[in-house]
């Protein structure tokens, strides 16, 4: 098969995960004091799910950009599209560019958005992102059969992503905490986890909530911030609770949170 366009734009303007991963080391490590142990709890190859309590954006950062495998995680759909903001601006019947001379510029911008769009989302992919709709019901205006049916595939996929040797990050609190303090656990991470017939792996962070907002920044608190991150040794498929899938997911999921929230302790 001979190369395409895409092919070759996919070569020339794909960015290796290991440049995102130095620079947010070297700017994570000049603004704050990062600590983190049990990296080696996480297996050299292999699907496995990893999961951690939930304070700030930071979470997430911390735990890419410090582990040496590469990490998928979940993201709203709108991180993956910036440009579809912008285009719907230029589609708007009252936009300028609905009249000469920007409408003949029109297409030409268009097409430059959505090529750039494509590319932003096809690295962030590469890097161990991966698109959801969140809310689906709500933000895509479907039905509550076929939001059931979306996120039964979406659970469908996470469980191929694991069977084929990917390591899945999900925070079982669903979002981020409000107080600081960890809330219950859903039980999502334990039940593809036992689908897929992979270890999962406990982890907890601590100081790292509200420390990447305006104000941790203004007021200096953010600064050389002791962040630590703990990984716990994994659960394997072995050792899950046994029984139906709904309630062994019920009861891994206690374990996990009880697993947790000791490794936030020892993180704090």
């Amino acid at each position: 098969m001979e190369p395409t366009e895409s092919d070759f734009l996919d070569s020339l303007f794909m960015v290796p995960r290991q440049v995102p991963v130095a620079v947010l080391r070297t700017v994570l490590d000049l603004i704050y004091d990062i600590k983190i142990s049990g990296f080696e709890n996480i297996p050299k190859s292999g699907g496995a799910v990893l999961i951690s309590n939930h304070t700030d954006y930071l979470d997430v950062v911390v735990q890419g950009a410090y582990a040496d495998r590469k990490i998928v995680y979940l993201g709203k759909y709108e991180l993956f599209h910036p440009q579809e903001d912008i285009l719907k601006f230029i589609d708007h019947p009252s936009s300028p560019f609905q009249y000469p001379p920007l409408s003949f510029a029109k297409p030409l911008i268009e097409n430059t958005l959505n090529t750039l769009g494509n590319l932003y989302k096809r690295n962030l992919i590469s890097w161990g992102s991966m698109p959801i709709i969140r809310n689906a019901v709500n933000e895509s205006e479907m039905t509550k059969k076929d939001a059931m049916q979306y996120y039964e595939q979406l659970e469908n996929y996470m469980v191929d992503l694991l069977k084929a040797g990917e390591i899945v990050s999900i925070y079982p609190e669903g979002t981020r905490t409000e107080s600081g303090e960890m809330g219950p656990f859903k039980a999502l991470p334990a039940k593809i986890a036992i689908r897929a017939g992979v270890p999962i792996i406990p982890s907890g962070i601590g100081g790292a909530w509200k420390m990447s907002t305006p104000e941790a920044f203004l007021t200096g608190k953010a600064f050389r911030a002791k962040i630590r991150y703990t990984i716990g040794k994994p659960i394997l498929p072995q050792d899950f609770p046994q029984g139906p899938e709904k309630k062994a997911s019920k009861d891994l999921t206690e374990i996990l949170e009880e697993q947790v929230r000791i490794l936030v302790k020892v993180s704090s």
